[in-house]
Formats: structure tokens, sequence, C-alpha cells
């Protein structure tokens, strides 16, 4: 397989959010003039489980992804009545969330709202049909306490017409918000603003769903974040005592008080992460790679 005939495109499954590249022939790119490349995705070449399919632009970036027949629309089942219920009498499952953004958009989302990035959705004009308040309900309930009143999921539209092309307005809007998350309504996370990656996201949405009560499901997601500023807070004690500590010595530490939490360099780069945002970044800077 020659280097000039295959490109390396790195796909994450819309399903659970596993990532790998994958070869892909130029000529599925240069024997188009315009439009988009349209690629099934078997089982097996990113994730075991699952396959799907991914949308291309002819600059070999990704537009989107599709899994199952249900897309954004399918939330209007689940907005408020006047009597306070959902149109089919029950709440929304973290599996059903998964299904209709993705699985690392939502994880985006999660870590967006928790971290306190500037986050939006980006969509043709019209497919703004759907009020943006039962996506925002479901990340509040999912935050702790403390951090639940934070910024808001905002939405960007753009005219089709105008932008045939999806990502002209995609690269315009990320040259706006370089510290924003910006997701699609194809299960694509466009922009991804920090340097770590969404594992703890994953963690949590896949216990999440691993409990039987899948009408506390999003529930569970605020339990397992309190627990992780558990061991935010235990950092913070230790990085008070001390002018700076490489993550190998502070992981040692974090073992001994935090028995209860699997603690990783990973796990420390994010921890160290929320500090930076969220607490101290002067703090935050005593962590030493």
């Amino acid at each position: 397989m020659s280097q000039d005939q295959y490109t390396l495109i790195k796909f994450a499954c819309p399903k659970c959010g596993l990532e790998k590249g994958v070869p892909v022939p130029l000529s599925l790119f240069t024997q188009k003039k315009f439009g988009h490349v349209k690629i099934q995705v078997p089982k097996g070449a990113v994730c075991e489980d699952h396959d799907f399919i991914a949308f291309l632009d002819l600059e070999e970036r990704i537009i989107g992804y599709e899994s199952v027949d249900i897309s954004l629309s399918s939330l209007a089942k689940f907005e408020t009545q006047e009597d306070g219920s959902t149109r089919d009498g029950r709440q929304i499952t973290i599996k059903e969330i998964v299904e209709i953004l993705g699985f690392r958009c939502f994880s985006g989302l999660l870590h967006a709202k928790l971290f306190n990035y500037p986050f939006f959705i980006i969509m043709p004009e019209e497919e703004n049909t759907i009020n943006m308040h039962i996506l925002d309900n479901i990340l509040v309930e999912a935050m702790p306490d403390i951090y639940k009143n934070t910024r808001n999921l905002e939405v960007l539209t753009y005219p089709g017409d105008i932008y045939p092309v999806a990502t002209y307005f995609y690269a315009l809007v990320k040259h706006r918000n370089r510290n924003a998350l910006l997701i699609n309504t194809y299960k694509n996370l466009v922009q991804k603003p920090w340097n770590t990656d969404l594992q703890l996201e994953r963690a949590i949405i896949n216990s999440a769903i691993s409990k039987e009560e899948t009408n506390e499901q999003v529930k569970f997601l605020s339990f397992y974040f309190s627990k992780f500023l558990e061991d935010v807070d235990k950092t913070i004690i230790i990085l008070n005592s001390v002018k700076k500590i490489s993550k190998k010595d502070l992981v040692k530490k974090l073992q001994k008080i935090a028995i209860t939490s699997t603690i990783t360099k990973t796990y420390l780069s994010i921890i160290k992460e929320f500090i930076h945002k969220r607490m101290d970044p002067v703090l935050a800077k005593k962590i030493q790679d």
C-alpha cells in the first residue's frame, strides 16, 4: 500500500467514541469536482462492534457521521408539555442522547459545561426548529450542584444556499470562536479547544449507560462528576503544601489519599486542566510534566 495512493483519515465511532486512523484511497477525493465523499466504515475498521458512514469534504475533512436513523429532531418528543411531562411520558436516556448527538459530541458538551468553555452547535437555518432547552436541561441536570448555573448551549446557523459546503462556514466560526467547543448535527466534533482527551467523560457515560434504571441515568452523571471534583479537592490540598511537584510524585500522593479512585498521569492531566480553567492557573502550574 503506497503512501501516494492513500491518505490516513482519523475516524471516531459516533456510537462509542473510539478513534482510529483508516487508510482511504486518494482517488475518492481527486475524482470529484464538488460535493462530498461518503465512506462506509465497517465493523472492525475503527471499533469491533459498530459500523457507520462518514462524510468528508474534498479536502479530506470530516463533515459528519451517520449511524442510525435518528436525528436531532428526535428531541422533540422529550420537550416539556404544559403539565410538565414529556410527550411520551418519560425521561430521555443517555443511550438515546448518544444516538442523537454522537458519543464524542455528547462527551464534548459535558466537558465544556463542567470546565466552562463556550459551546455551540452549528446547523443549517432550515434545521433550526428544535428547542435547544431540552439539551440545556440535560446538561444542567448532569452537573454537580455547584456548576449547574454556567454557560448554556448556543446555536449557530448558516444559510445552506450561501454555504453549500458547510466546512467553509466552520472555518469562519473557528476563527471567531477559537476557545469554544463546536459540534454539528451530523455527530461530528468540529473543534475541541482543550488538549486533554475525553477519557473522563467516556468512562462516566459508559458507567451511566450500564445502569438498569434508565430514567435515572442523567442523574448518575452528576454523581460521577462529583467524585471527580472530590479528587480535584484532594489535589488542591497537596498543591497548597508544595512549591511544585511532578506528575509522578503527585500520582503517588493521590493514590494514598484517593483510594477509591484510579489515579493515572492522564487522569491527573484532566484534573490540572480543571484547576487551571475553573480555579487557579497559578496553582495548576505547580504540577510539572
